[in-house]
């Protein structure tokens, strides 16, 4: 082989790896994107139809823990149908339930379905798109862990903590403006970007390099191996670590749109603006911290996981403390860099401790840690919230002591 083929060679396999990032980081940022969006607008959307502050909070904590159950069953099914079929499930999935759960919302706010009917109708289709939308995450995970060494593997699980904060940024905007039109059609929006990068990703993301698993599995075994990852020694102690730290972080989101409309007065579509450049500031500095600290300083995960557990317990004792309305979202920004912090490390020590047989699964399982934090998060929250409106804040501070015994267990076994 000449010089000259070598290196023509070379830029193919650069160019191929430059499309698969960047496909790759453009369907988690569209997932974020919608789901930031949706966090930051159901506060107002629940008060705008009538419901309580709880009854929001059920939306949430329903989604997530079939999200939590579905997450690495298809890391598992990625295994043998492989990463790229399972993300194109996903951002599919994604696109049709975000559709279905903005009509049924349209018809809340036109007073055709009221009360317990609408808050049935509004869990269910959350649940629905859930149970697909899990997908994404975990293959993309999984995806990332087959094309990066080891050495190299909590820059590229940063990349994922990355391009997840960009589509963070971008929601809070573009829903605050596509709200200025109704509040139901920023969800219509998202319904249509996703489609399309569903379309995207099946077109142009090639093939993931991984060796598919030939062994078939029926329904009931697929369950079985995807669900086992729960039990597994070897990353207990991640995922509690994850789970808490998703918990604290659904805590402050799921109570903060209330807060600026009971404490400063604001309208609905006022809070859900707020709330939304508040979110978009704290992804700015979680991004700005992954991009830093974990891309430039190459800062090892244990350390990560040690810098998120003080920075989240900071927010949370402003949040107590402050009355301030900018206050309040300074609080909000070094929770998100606490976040920005501990999500790669978790991801990135979870895909190291297992086989490459196994990280389907395992991406699975560290996907579903956002998902497990926010099944009781908003759910105890809004609960709190109701009785006193600072006292979630007050919980997240309790929270941090057994995250600090956890984050120190960690570094010392590393």
């Amino acid at each position: 082989m000449t010089q000259g083929e070598s290196s023509i060679m070379n830029g193919s396999k650069r160019n191929a790896s430059t499309l698969q990032h960047s496909i790759l980081l453009m369907a988690v940022a569209a997932t974020a994107l919608g789901q930031t969006l949706v966090f930051t607008l159901l506060p107002s959307l629940g008060r705008a139809t009538g419901m309580a502050e709880m009854e929001v909070g059920l939306i949430i904590s329903c989604s997530s823990l079939i999200f939590a159950l579905a997450s690495p069953v298809w890391g598992t099914v990625s295994e043998s149908l492989g990463r790229k079929s399972v993300l194109v499930i996903g951002l599919t999935g994604y696109s049709v339930g975000t559709l279905l759960f903005g009509l049924v919302f349209h018809a809340g706010l036109n007073g055709w379905i009221t009360g317990a009917v609408l808050v049935a109708g509004l869990v269910l289709s959350r649940m629905l798109q859930a149970a697909i939308m899990a997908a994404t995450p975990a293959a993309a995970a999984a995806y990332t862990a087959d094309i990066t060494t080891p050495e190299q593997r909590t820059q590229g699980m940063g990349r994922i903590g990355a391009a997840n904060n960009l589509g963070t940024v971008i929601g809070p905007v573009s829903g605050g403006v596509l709200a200025a039109v109704s509040l139901v059609f920023p969800l219509y929006a998202v319904s249509v970007i996703t489609g399309l990068m569903a379309i995207t990703t099946a077109m142009f993301l090639p093939p993931s390099p991984q060796v598919r698993s030939q062994r078939t599995m029926n329904l009931r075994q697929t369950l079985k191996k995807g669900l086992g990852a729960y039990a597994d020694p070897r990353l207990r102690d991640l995922l509690m670590t994850g789970v808490m730290l998703f918990m604290s972080f659904a805590l402050i989101q799921q109570t903060l749109g209330f807060l600026f409309q009971d404490h400063f007065h604001m309208s609905p579509q006022d809070s859900a603006r707020m709330l939304g450049l508040t979110m978009m500031a704290a992804a700015i500095t979680s991004l700005s911290g992954q991009i830093i600290v974990v891309q430039w300083l190459r800062a090892p995960a244990v350390l990560l996981i040690a810098m998120a557990v003080p920075a989240i317990g900071a927010g949370a004792v402003l949040l107590w403390v402050v009355e301030s309305q900018l206050l309040m979202s300074a609080a909000v920004l070094l929770v998100g860099l606490g976040l920005g912090f501990g999500m790669p490390a978790i991801m990135s020590l979870a895909s190291l401790r297992v086989s490459h047989e196994e990280q389907g699964r395992v991406a699975g399982l560290a996907s579903a840690c956002p998902a497990l934090g926010f099944i009781l998060g908003p759910l105890v929250g809004t609960g709190l919230y109701t009785l006193d409106h600072r006292w979630p804040y007050l919980l997240v501070m309790a929270l941090m002591l057994p995250l600090s015994l956890l984050a120190w267990r960690l570094v010392r076994r590393s």
